[in-house]
């Protein structure tokens, strides 16, 4: 079990590094710009209004009422059935009792911080936010 963990600081180590370094280079400041001016731009304006006209089209309610359907089949509820009894059973919650020990560890929840970090600036566009926090596992 150690030499897991032991991998899995490695990993996310690296992880959190090689995305330090993506968000500090010169194409990610590029493309967060480059996003910046689409979202500005006509074209995205545009394809805003259109996807907003899809929305409320026959043909998106048509859609939107065949997938409520499928939730609804018994197809749809012996597959969460199927995975409610996955979760309850031993395997199951072993798994989970593992992953959740897992997620505790200050590793993990370091790259899983600079992960959400890194997600949230490139969502905002921002490219860098400044702090990416330090390298090491």
């Amino acid at each position: 079990m150690i030499d897991i963990e032991a991998r899995i600081r490695r990993l996310f180590g690296r992880l959190r590094s090689r995305a330090s370094e993506f968000r500090a280079g010169d194409s990610a400041k590029k493309a967060a710009g480059a996003f910046q001016d689409f979202k500005q731009s006509d074209r995205a304006k545009k394809a805003a209004s259109a996807f907003q006209d899809f929305k409320q089209s026959d043909r998106a309610k048509k859609a939107a009422g065949a997938v409520n359907d499928l939730k609804d089949s018994d197809a749809a509820k012996k597959a969460a059935g199927a995975l409610n009894d996955l979760r309850a059973s031993g395997t199951g919650q072993k798994a989970e009792a593992t992953l959740k020990d897992l997620r505790q560890r200050e590793p993990v929840r370091k790259a899983e911080e600079s992960a959400r970090k890194l997600l949230h600036d490139l969502r905002a566009g921002s490219g860098t936010s400044g702090s990416s926090g330090s390298a090491s596992a």
